[in-house]
């Protein structure tokens, strides 16, 4: 496809490969989506079986729009784990059974174009980054809050990354000392089995069955989007879950404010939209639990992009070494 001027249009490729779904996009070098579309991930498949049917779905909608396969600035592609994004290596990622798997040099061969390979929190992060509500950050916090708590960082609006891939965690510290809950990484009392939309939903089970009221005990399927339009509702029970987490997620938060300084915070992923019906509960928790000097210019803001920030970011992935 042609632009007014007569050039190419630029544009890459975004694959946010998810536990249930898998999400690709065509997206240009502005950050205006071509064309999207979605389907369940094949958690458990080869990564061949699996890039060949996402090249499939993606010939399909070059077709549709008139644009050129394979995209003339890449693919970038997402994921949940621990990744190596100098050499695309997939460290290991429990939600497709991955170990030391070099996802770069086989996508490269089954998508036919350069790839880029990082986690979905960085993947979202660049979303934010570089077409939303991060566009003047430097030193950027991006925390996804879902079934997981993971974390991002820019130094001087750089992607900061870990050594072996891990960095981003916050999930794994234990925020509950004495907690009978455990975690899959071998801990009890972290984050992410205290906070995740797993354990919302446990917690407010619980106090159901312990005999409290709740709207909540009408819903065959408890979920943590139930649970917080319970609590924008008034639901005692619901606020209470919501409450008890967004102050563990507050005194998560405050040493890394202590320690990184940043000036942006941005909240992304599918439980962080309850924060606004108990951000006074957070506010005054971080207030009470970080320095008063990590507050100065600081801002604390949700993502721009709900769930479209992973293959946003994605397809950032393909160029950011060109264009960030």
């Amino acid at each position: 496809m042609l632009t007014g001027d007569g050039t190419t249009m630029r544009f890459s490729a975004g694959i946010d490969l998810g536990g249930t779904f898998t999400k690709l996009a065509l997206v240009d070098v502005e950050g205006n989506v071509l064309d999207r579309e979605r389907t369940l991930s094949r958690t458990g498949s080869e990564a061949r079986g699996l890039l060949t049917h996402a090249r499939e779905t993606l010939e399909e909608m070059c077709a549709r729009t008139g644009l050129p396969y394979p995209p003339p600035e890449g693919c970038g592609i997402g994921m949940p784990g621990a990744v190596d994004f100098e050499t695309g290596t997939v460290k290991l990622s429990k939600a497709f059974g991955w170990k030391e798997l070099p996802l770069k040099a086989i996508a490269e061969e089954v998508l036919g174009c350069a790839v880029a390979v990082d986690t979905d929190v960085n993947a979202g992060l660049l979303a934010d980054l570089h077409f939303g509500a991060a566009k003047t950050a430097s030193e950027m916090l991006y925390v996804s809050w879902g079934t997981g708590i993971g974390a991002g960082l820019t130094v001087g609006r750089k992607i900061y990354h870990s050594r072996n891939g891990a960095m981003g965690n916050p999930g794994h510290t234990v925020a509950v000392p004495g907690s009978q809950r455990r975690c899959f990484c071998g801990l009890r009392g972290c984050l992410e089995v205290e906070i995740g939309a797993r354990a919302l939903v446990e917690k407010a089970q619980e106090q159901m069955n312990r005999g409290r009221s709740s709207s909540l005990a009408r819903e065959s399927v408890l979920s943590a989007e139930k649970i917080s339009d319970a609590a924008r509702a008034g639901d005692a029970v619901a606020l209470e879950v919501l409450s008890e987490a967004v102050t563990l997620l507050a005194r998560a938060l405050a040493p890394l404010l202590a320690m990184l300084n940043p000036d942006t915070v941005i909240f992304a992923g599918g439980v962080s939209n309850c924060l606004p019906v108990v951000r006074d509960v957070f506010d005054e928790e971080l207030k009470r639990s970080a320095p008063g000097f990590a507050f100065t210019g600081l801002t604390i803001c949700a993502s721009a992009f709900g769930e479209a920030a992973g293959v946003l970011g994605a397809a950032k992935l393909a160029t950011v070494g060109r264009d960030a």
